[in-house]
């Protein structure tokens, strides 16, 4: 009985929850039972009574109380048959020498089992549970010599019953799919106005950090203002921040910004990248944590921190390197650094090797990961000219 349901999964749960809902389906089953009890005179045996109860207790619960993802094909084909077996086990115990009436109540009980499955949805369950009862119903009528004139008498009412279930179901389903709809749309909207929001903060919050930190620098330089070699440094800083903010917007917070700027004012050159692994992050301060301290023991040479892209094991790395070799160390999602024991051989250079000044040659010919890729593209350089900087003349 696999695809009796043509409810989707994103369909509107509409069961009865709380104490309501028990209320209701406890009701009708009380009243089962007083019905049971009140023609005992009508039936033979009270065995397949009091099963068929069991199983419509169950059968009700099921179909008006539980959560829509727990309304199967599998549940809803289990409770269509349910009807069909009330009426096997109790039908034969009816009497036959009149019409039936009130003894006859697992034909209200099956109706109630299936109103709630058509309520909720579940059409094609709903009749073909509502078939197989009348068919039962056929067969007793036909085996036991019943009058054929009470046969509407008797399953008109729950026929109707079911039409008001069938009724409301579809009434009631698009009401509630229009009603998520417009939620949704409602949601969708509010949504896009506190990303545009978060945007123009974001693009306030850097248009006062340049108004606070470039714009008077520049007000200087626009005067005439000639600014000796320690003012040239603070200013070849202040325009790799700018460059920062719009390579590795991620890195842009207080901690890592301040470990950055100690660095280059040490003479470090430090770049910085973001291909958005941070994103992805529960914990994306856990990440960060860690950089200050690795640039802290850097006095010389040339640094690369960059937040890799998303789906990969490590957040972010940041590769080291000096006159002694390269060192690479990655930073995982919880924040956990992965740093090898002893750093690898660097790049040789020909002539004297300074300390205080990052290496201009080539990068290592060993595969270092990101960096590689890194190290061999061109990368702009700071604003201060060649005559500023002292360099070992070559001799004649």
């Amino acid at each position: 009985m696999a695809g009796m349901s043509t409810v989707e999964e994103s369909a509107p749960d509409l069961r009865l929850a709380g104490p309501l809902g028990w209320t209701v389906v406890l009701s009708y089953v009380a009243c089962n039972v007083f019905l049971v009890a009140t023609t005992s005179p009508d039936r033979g045996s009270l065995l397949p009574h009091v099963v068929g109860l069991v199983i419509f207790a169950a059968a009700a619960a099921a179909a008006a109380l539980l959560p829509g993802r727990r309304l199967t094909r599998a549940v809803t084909a289990a409770l269509a048959v349910v009807p069909g077996l009330l009426a096997l086990l109790v039908s034969w115990d009816l009497p036959t020498d009149r019409f039936p009436g009130y003894s006859a109540w697992h034909l209200g009980a099956g109706s109630f089992v299936l109103f709630f499955l058509a309520a909720r949805g579940h059409l094609v369950s709903a009749w073909c549970g509502m078939a197989g009862l009348v068919a039962v119903t056929l067969a007793w009528f036909g085996t036991t010599g019943q009058d054929w004139r009470g046969l509407p008498d008797l399953l008109l009412t729950h026929l109707s019953f079911l039409v008001v279930g069938t009724t409301a179901g579809v009434v009631l389903h698009r009401a509630a799919r229009q009603i998520s709809a417009v939620a949704a749309r409602a949601r969708s909207r509010r949504a896009a106005h506190a990303a545009r929001l978060a945007e123009a903060a974001e693009r306030h919050r850097r248009l006062a950090w340049l108004e606070q930190n470039v714009r008077p620098a520049l007000e200087r330089l626009a005067e005439g203002h000639l600014p000796g070699q320690e003012e040239r440094a603070r200013l070849a800083v202040l325009e790799a921040e700018v460059r920062d903010r719009l390579r590795g917007g991620a890195l842009d917070v207080p901690g890592v910004v301040a470990a950055v700027r100690a660095a280059r004012l040490r003479g470090v050159a430090v770049e910085v990248m973001d291909d958005g692994g941070l994103s992805d992050v529960p914990d994306p301060a856990a990440v960060l944590a860690p950089i200050p301290g690795l640039l802290d023991g850097v006095a010389a040479g040339r640094v690369v921190i960059r937040i890799l892209p998303p789906r990969r094991a490590a957040v972010a790395s940041v590769v080291v390197e000096t006159a002694e070799g390269t060192r690479r160390s990655t930073i995982g999602p919880d924040g956990a650094v992965d740093s090898p024991d002893a750093p690898s051989p660097g790049p040789s250079s020909s002539g004297p090797a300074t300390s205080d000044a990052p290496s201009s040659g080539p990068p290592p010919s060993r595969d270092v990961g990101e960096h590689h890729v890194l190290a061999r593209q061109r990368q702009p350089q700071p604003a201060v000219g060649r005559d500023d900087l002292d360099e070992a003349k070559p001799e004649r």
